[in-house]
């Protein structure tokens, strides 16, 4: 019984894990003392989450997120662009631009 627990557990676990990234995913990972944060408003026709370092720092880990905040787009799992803020900790003015330009050669590919 508690094998048949674990397995279902770690099964959960690993699907949760990368919900987040399925279709087509533009994720924020940030933190809260971060006064700029980026809108994902933008892109909610997609799926879209925003990670904090304080509440998610296992993700923020596993995602090798050095700069915050930094903004992943994602198909079905697979890294498409990371924009990085760096030390200045904004993103850089052309972050929508590049996100939209990547979704629409992703929508495009589709047909």
């Amino acid at each position: 019984m508690k094998l048949c627990v674990a397995i279902a557990l770690f099964a959960f676990s690993v699907t949760h894990s990368q919900s987040y990234k399925d279709d087509i995913s533009v994720v924020l990972y940030t933190a809260e003392f971060i006064k700029d944060n980026y809108s994902l408003k933008p892109f909610r026709e997609h799926n879209i989450n925003t990670f904090y370092i304080e509440r998610d720092k296992k993700i923020h880990a596993n995602e090798k997120i050095i700069f915050l905040p930094t903004i992943c787009l994602y198909n079905n799992g697979e890294l498409i662009e990371k924009i990085e803020a760096g030390i200045s900790m904004k993103l850089p003015n052309s972050t929508q631009e590049r996100i939209q330009e990547h979704i629409d050669n992703l929508l495009q590919d589709k047909f």
